[in-house]
């Protein structure tokens, strides 16, 4: 069954239900677009940012938020991804207006990805090595291809879609979430399914710590019912370490600091964990946080909100800098 997507327009609506089978998007034509994805250039001081309604994939300065380049794009950018080394950019893309990508930023070509459904794609990473890209596509697929672009594999997950992803730091093994918890080994081909919870609630991210020996996943809630959002660490193995009750909005996006020493989440609020599900700090935003990304070193954290404005704090939550579309 395809699995269409929502995009939550009013930050004040917490209590609203998602709907594991369909997320409906509810844009006019007078509404203003934003950032659905943000992601810091491995080696370069830029940023790249994705997101609805028809506009650019935009290409900033991460010094002072400056815009460098636009490349047009129809649909809904869900997700960017920079190549780890190189200055290459995966894209994925809904509403089938566009197909996902990958763009190379100094020679302006890019190359479809295929074999994903019409109705596109949120989930996306790189492997440690950049040799693999996986995409998950809004019917439940999960689709290997090389660095070119070209299909390796395509596996049939069992679930409605996959709406996040993260390779494992060092193997081939990916980490896939929807409304269940999937692992996928890809030298064994083989799937295992961890379930989440006895209800059928969605999970939206998820992301390996930089040992490797936990992964942590950000889930939607549902306040109808009283299940809040939470926020999981689970073993290697897939066992659950700790659940954490602490937003009042979706998990919209969770990244580790490149040394694994802070978790960052975004959703009502920007926070930051440690390793063991302590919170560190914590800071009110006005409006709900989608985007997130830090920069190598770990000095500067960025995010985007639902209302287009991009924000960069440093590591304790100070803000730096802020641009409003």
């Amino acid at each position: 069954m395809k699995f269409f997507l929502i995009l939550i327009l009013l930050s004040t609506i917490y209590g609203c239900k998602q709907t594991p089978k369909k997320e409906v998007q509810h844009f006019k034509e007078t509404e203003r677009w934003f950032f659905w994805s943000v992601d810091w250039h491995p080696t370069k001081n830029r940023l790249v940012a994705g997101g609805s309604n028809d506009t650019f994939l935009k290409l900033f300065s991460s010094t002072n938020l400056q815009p460098i380049k636009n490349y047009p794009y129809k649909g809904t950018i869900t997700n960017t991804k920079w190549h780890p080394t190189k200055n290459k950019l995966a894209i994925t893309v809904q509403d089938g207006k566009s197909k996902s990508a990958l763009l190379n930023v100094d020679t302006n070509e890019k190359i479809a990805l295929d074999s994903i459904t019409n109705d596109g794609a949120r989930a996306l990473g790189w492997n440690h090595s950049g040799e693999l890209l996986a995409v998950g596509d809004n019917e439940g697929y999960l689709i290997l291809f090389d660095e070119k672009g070209n299909l390796l594999k395509r596996i049939n997950t069992k679930q409605k879609s996959i709406i996040g992803l993260d390779w494992h730091p060092d193997e081939n093994l990916i980490v896939a979430v929807g409304e269940k918890i999937t692992l996928y080994y890809y030298e064994s081909d083989s799937i295992q399914h961890i379930e989440d919870r006895n209800e059928e609630i969605l999970m939206l991210c998820v992301a390996w710590h930089p040992e490797g020996k936990l992964f942590v996943t950000g889930d939607y809630g549902d306040f109808i019912a009283h299940h809040p959002p939470l926020l999981q660490y689970w073993t290697y193995e897939g066992e659950r370490i700790k659940s954490i009750k602490e937003s009042k909005a979706e998990y919209r996006n969770i990244q580790w600091t490149a040394d694994g020493a802070l978790l960052a989440t975004a959703s009502e609020k920007i926070r930051l964990w440690n390793k063991e599900g302590d919170l560190i700090v914590e800071e009110t935003t006005k409006n709900l946080l989608w985007g997130l990304d830090w920069n190598k070193d770990a000095s500067k954290l960025v995010a985007t909100d639902d209302k287009g404005k991009i924000i960069i704090w440093d590591s304790n939550l100070v803000r730096l800098n802020e641009l409003q579309f």
